[in-house]
């Protein structure tokens, strides 16, 4: 299966997960943290969470260029992970996400939207996808505000993960639009 290419952004590299102990003990650490799940699943993945966790992650990786990436920064830290991939909702929508979790050290820094603004690039300008949506927990407003600053608009709610969550979506012809403005 073809791997997904490594991205780079401002000040971050992008590589993709492997199914390795460095890379899935990267995962872990973050799926058994109370502070980074704290938005996502409510609390820290049990063991057999994690186990089903990282074959989902496999899975569904490397998959029509998108997947899941390590973050790391200059010195080689990781600082987190992001995402492309499709929305679970109960409908079909087509819908591919955006996503991000960041180990608390690094939380404040501008992280998740220079990410998230760096998948969006991969995904219009490499993989021609024509949207990309996002979601967040209501309570996470630290994630909404990076969502929006990484391109997104708001647009209402949708049902994902099972719950209504807050959607955020930016099309193809948003993203040139706004590219074209700034030429």
């Amino acid at each position: 299966m073809p791997t997904n290419p490594s991205l780079h952004s401002d000040r971050f590299t992008l590589i993709p997960i492997r199914d390795t102990a460095d890379s899935n003990g990267h995962l872990i650490e973050m799926m058994q943290d109370e502070k980074v799940q704290r938005y996502i699943t409510g609390s820290a993945f049990t063991d057999q969470q994690v186990v089903d966790g990282l074959e989902r992650f496999h899975r569904l990786n490397n998959v029509n260029g998108q997947g899941f990436w390590l973050i790391y920064d200059s010195a080689d830290n990781c600082v987190g992970m992001c995402l492309l991939k499709p929305m679970p909702t109960r409908e079909e929508t087509g819908n591919i996400e955006t996503g991000y979790w960041l180990k608390p050290a690094y939380w404040g820094q501008g992280i998740a939207a220079e990410v998230a603004a760096r998948l969006i690039e991969y995904a219009f300008e490499d993989l021609q996808l024509p949207r990309v949506t996002a979601v967040v927990d209501e309570q996470n407003i630290a994630s909404a505000k990076s969502l929006l600053r990484a391109g997104l608009l708001r647009e209402g709610t949708i049902i994902a993960y099972d719950t209504e969550l807050p959607f955020f979506l930016l099309s193809r012809e948003q993203y040139f639009a706004k590219a074209n403005q700034h030429n």
